[in-house]
């Protein structure tokens, strides 16, 4: 089955998500921006949709645009799924989590050097 329909869309509607999406893209909102006008336009399948879309054509945009990054993140997601087989789930969730924190904790840094 077509992907849209999987989320209950028809055609037209898959396509007015994708053009928002394509958008988006296009100006390059930065997360935010571009969370707040999916939430303002969509909900239910709609926004499940847009979210699904955007993650797969900003993930193709960065392969085809900057490969070197894109290696990166195939390597860092083969580095989860080795954890994940390895490990189990619950260390895959605990590193994440851990990671996350790390990132938002020297976010939050460099912000503050900045004030």
């Amino acid at each position: 089955m077509i992907l849209y329909k999987k989320f209950g869309l028809n055609a037209r509607e898959a396509a007015e998500v994708t053009a928002d999406v394509v958008e988006i893209i296009s100006k390059r909102l930065e997360d935010d921006r571009a969370v707040e006008y999916l939430k303002g336009r969509y909900s239910g399948s709609k926004l499940h949709f847009a979210i699904l879309m955007i993650g797969r054509l900003t993930g193709m945009s960065l392969a085809l645009q900057d490969f070197e990054k894109a290696r990166m993140i195939v390597a860092d997601f083969s580095r989860l799924i080795k954890i994940l087989e390895e490990r189990g789930r619950d260390e895959l969730i605990r590193t994440l989590e851990r990671e996350i924190l790390e990132e938002t904790y020297a976010e939050e840094e460099f912000k503050r050097g900045y004030v």
